[in-house]
């Protein structure tokens, strides 16, 4: 018979570099400090909660040459003028030259090296930008219908996608601190947002912790969430762990 020991459940190395982390932070704060091009073990998981893949070339043989993918989150594909000039800038001076686009619509940069990561970043967070949860195991972009239709079910779709992406994103503030010093840089959020990020009537918040919802551990897996309004499936809507359809009446209410 097998002892208790050997049947207890073995808890896999992302979730213990997850806890140990200080809210994912550490050890990728120091990694950046250091001239490796690449991030240890740790790091490498941890990088996926801000946004970026620690890539290398795989038919290399001998030494590996490293850099990273960056990937935007943009709730309902908003992009503003200036972060897409910003983007495009950024892959032609720090990644390889291409934008490319996702299906879950967001941008992605390749290519870049480690020692600019952290000038791309901020240069990413202050026009507007923000690659926080874009990966890793936390909600990723919310998808709502982008074509820019006045309609009232598709503009409360969009405004429904944007409140739920604000709930769910990350409070610690880890993303600020590794990439902009500490300095916050974020819109205000609606009082509907706030009070039900603080509502815990179900006990499934985690109190006086930094991350209210997601706790140290945050989420086992990424999770997928889209709005959208009845035959407009244009978010693919049943490839999402939650998909949310606007149902309105003749006048649009």
């Amino acid at each position: 018979a097998k002892s208790e020991t050997a049947t207890e459940q073995k808890r896999s190395k992302v979730e213990i570099f997850k806890e140990q982390s200080n809210f994912i932070r550490y050890p990728l704060n120091e990694d950046m400090l250091n001239d490796s091009p690449n991030l240890s073990e740790a790091a490498t998981q941890l990088i996926k909660f801000h946004g970026s893949y620690q890539q290398y070339n795989r038919d290399e043989r001998g030494s590996r040459t490293y850099s990273f993918m960056i990937r935007t989150k943009n709730p309902c594909g908003k992009v503003s003028n200036q972060l897409y000039l910003t983007m495009d800038d950024l892959a032609d001076q720090f990644g390889i030259g291409t934008l490319r686009l996702t299906t879950r619509q967001t941008f992605q940069l390749h290519g870049v090296v480690k020692k600019d990561l952290k000038h791309v970043m901020a240069t990413i967070i202050r026009n507007m930008g923000s690659s926080l949860g874009a990966c890793g195991d936390l909600n990723r972009n919310v998808l709502a219908p982008a074509a820019p239709i006045l309609r009232k079910d598709y503009l409360f779709a969009q405004e429904t996608a944007e409140n739920i992406a604000a709930l769910l994103a990350p409070q610690s503030g880890f993303y600020y601190d590794v990439w902009v010093d500490g300095e916050r840089i974020m819109s205000a959020e609606s009082p509907e947002v706030v009070q039900a990020r603080n509502d815990n009537s179900h006990g499934t918040n985690f109190t006086d912790s930094p991350e209210p919802i997601y706790g140290t551990q945050f989420l086992p897996r990424k999770f997928k969430i889209a709005v959208t309004v009845p035959t407009d499936n244009s978010v693919d809507i049943l490839t999402n762990d939650i998909g949310v359809v606007v149902v309105t009446d003749d006048n649009g209410e």
